[in-house]
């Protein structure tokens, strides 16, 4: 028996109504259109009515796909150092962070230029991803503390580890060196599988992160960096240097790493949101720990004196200036080890202000020493000899010595 055939829709009568283009039902659909998208944008904000909002107030008004390329601020690093610190803002992170790594060991072949446009497709790829999940920050906000900066940055976090391969350098876990750039800067883990640390890692997220327009700044622990999104009426500390992404309040942050002292926290350099040019002075640092300990002392010296300049108040950057220029002075000025034997002075990463305050003591020490009155020497008495000649106090300026001459 031949099988009944449906009709299709085509075939279907038409309403005599819709037959004439009666005005009165099409007047009638309209409005009736009309009032249900009306009442579904009600009840859209009655579900969602800040959470989204927050969302949305962050999201580019651009296609992900046309988000604005990062341009150079400057071709070297003495460019930067010679901005006002006030137009530091201007420079991006991830620029300063690369031209402060430039001339390290390990970056000999850094393309700066390359590296930030593969920042820029990083970041529109979290865009995407992140736009593609916002559905879940919408039926459950509370799964992420309804806060939109911590789903964010969840995203984020998420996206540059789980697809483009970022991740922690193991080996740094117990053995710590300084001696590699790829360890402390963000060119380590762009371009290569060196992976990065707690010094760079933070700062790959805050780069990518304002590529997308979020308000997220750089924090210093002692020992440890993060990173914090602090705006549009949120605070959300964000941990990524382990696998996935944790989010710690401060309190958390005053006994680990390293416990942070009553006096540490109130001078001010510890658990606040680091200003660019205190940024800058951090990248500075990380470029003085890995000329030192690959014996270019007076470059330390240099990259430490220009973060003691951005950042005055934090007594570290002080403490390594003064102790790399330690180094640079006659074997007279050694720390005198065991046995007598001269030791080069040490540098203190652990307690900088411990350091400081002993280099405030030796200096109020000599400062007493030259304004006493000096001592009136008893006739016939030989004056001791001294290898700087007849200048009292403080020593001539120090010159290298010179292959097959006395050092002067």
């Amino acid at each position: 028996m031949p099988r009944k055939r449906h009709k299709s829709r085509s075939s279907r009568p038409v309403p005599e109504a819709l037959k004439t283009g009666s005005k009165k039902t099409l007047a009638g659909v309209t409005l009736g259109v009309v009032l249900l998208m009306a009442l579904a944008a009600v009840a859209h904000l009655a579900f969602f009515p800040d959470n989204e909002l927050a969302v949305t107030s962050t999201s580019p008004t651009v296609p992900p796909t046309a988000l604005p390329k990062v341009r150079r601020s400057a071709e070297a690093l003495d460019d930067v150092l010679k901005m006002p610190p006030e137009k530091l803002g201007n420079v991006d992170i991830a620029e300063m962070n690369l031209l402060c790594a430039t001339g390290l060991p390990g970056a000999e072949k850094l393309d700066i230029n390359r590296c930030l446009a593969r920042l820029d497709e990083w970041a529109s790829r979290v865009e995407r991803e992140t736009e593609r999940h916002l559905y879940k920050f919408r039926q459950t906000p509370i799964e992420y503390y309804n806060s939109p900066g911590y789903f964010r940055m969840l995203m984020l976090v998420t996206v540059l580890q789980q697809d483009l391969g970022v991740h922690y350098n193991l080996e740094r876990v117990r053995n710590i060196d300084f001696t590699k750039s790829q360890d402390l800067f963000i060119h380590g883990m762009i371009g290569s599988d060196n992976g990065g640390t707690c010094v760079s890692m933070p700062v790959l997220y805050t780069a990518i992160a304002r590529r997308l327009r979020y308000p997220v700044k750089l924090v210093l622990a002692k020992e440890h960096v993060f990173c914090r999104w602090d705006g549009l009426g949120e605070k959300v500390n964000v941990e990524g240097a382990s696998r996935g992404m944790h989010s710690f309040d401060d309190e958390y942050y005053k006994t680990w790493p390293h416990p942070i002292s009553e006096a540490e926290m109130k001078a001010g350099y510890f658990l606040n949101s680091l200003s660019p040019a205190e940024e800058v002075a951090s990248f500075l640092a990380s470029r003085g720990h890995c000329l030192l300990d690959n014996g270019r002392t007076e470059e330390a010296q240099i990259a430490y004196a220009a973060a003691h300049r951005l950042a005055p108040k934090d007594p570290a950057y002080f403490a390594w200036m003064w102790q790399t220029q330690g180094q640079l002075l006659p074997p007279a000025f050694a720390r005198i080890g065991p046995g007598g034997i001269p030791e080069p002075p040490l540098v203190y990463r652990h307690d900088p202000l411990a350091e400081a305050n002993r280099i405030d003591a030796i200096n109020r020490a000599n400062m007493q020493r030259l304004t006493q009155p000096p001592v009136p020497r008893q006739p016939g008495a030989s004056e001791p000899p001294s290898p700087y000649g007849r200048a009292p106090g403080f020593p001539q300026p120090y010159r290298r010595p010179v292959p097959g001459q006395v050092p002067r």
